[in-house]
């Protein structure tokens, strides 16, 4: 029996060699890199805390993101837009989104968004690259 055991010891002991971790990317990495969509898609699940995303869904505390990117601030006329987002004038483009997430109340003072920011450039970047894929034809539209 102890020498199954050991035998089961070694074999076991084996299965880990040789598997190295992938290095962790550092964000000077990720910058110099295209942005990952993929990686903002996984990053961006916490907005779907207040957001939907798909198209045709309605809307949850935060107005749905679906064609957000283009689109001006407080465009979804059946969602309550704060005063501020509504003044705002903008037009959601990659430096609007970037400044935007970074510091929500910074940049639109008085906004409802309770996200405090997301400090990480890289992860900005490739979240609004996620943003981006959500869009597309006119619910409606010929094909």
């Amino acid at each position: 029996m102890r020498i199954l055991a050991l035998c089961l010891l070694v074999v076991l002991s084996a299965c880990g060699q040789g598997t190295e971790a992938p290095p962790q990317r550092t964000t000077a990495d990720r910058l110099a890199a295209p942005p990952d969509a993929a990686y903002g898609q996984r990053l961006a699940q916490i907005c779907r805390t207040c957001h939907e995303v798909a198209q045709g869904t309605g809307h949850r505390v935060g107005p749905n993101l679906w064609g957000v990117v283009g689109a001006p601030a407080a465009h979804h006329a059946d969602f309550a837009y704060s005063a501020a987002m509504k003044r705002s004038g903008l037009v959601w483009n990659e430096e609007s989104l970037d400044a935007y997430l970074a510091n929500p109340q910074g940049f639109v003072p008085g906004n409802r968004m309770a996200y405090p920011g997301m400090p990480n450039e890289a992860d900005r970047r490739d979240v609004i690259a996620y943003l981006e894929t959500l869009s597309g034809p006119e619910e409606g539209a010929a094909p």
